[in-house]
């Protein structure tokens, strides 16, 4: 029967961590110390926190990369953010320096003006 990984993952990690409490209580009953049969253990653990934390810093570093692209592309570009300042362009509706409203030729055109218009 298919399962979907995460299920099969963590059947082996329950099958695992039985085989470990097995292989413990065996080693206490030849009298081996309990901190030393921990040690694979701790060692098991610090193994996945170390590949949790690998995965994390390949993360920072690609993401720090990709910013390093995003500015580098923008100055060689030579791109810059202008603003609009040119008022002459305004034309129909639009948020002027005046407000909101019609404008015409860069003015802002009253109610009554708008319907001359």
């Amino acid at each position: 029967m298919k399962q979907n990984l995460g299920y099969r993952i963590g059947m082996q990690t329950r099958r695992f961590m039985r085989w470990l409490s097995v292989w413990e209580n065996e080693m206490q009953q030849q009298g081996v110390p309990r901190w030393v049969t921990k040690i694979p253990l701790y060692l098991c653990i610090a193994a996945a926190v170390g590949l949790l934390l690998a995965g994390a810093f390949f993360i920072v570093g690609f993401l720090a990369l990709m910013v390093f692209i995003a500015w580098y592309l923008s100055v060689a570009a030579g791109s810059s953010v202008e603003s609009v300042s040119d008022e002459s362009n305004l034309e129909g509706y639009a948020s002027g320096p005046e407000g909101p409203g019609m404008y015409s030729q860069g003015e802002k055109i009253s109610y009554k003006d708008y319907d001359d218009y």
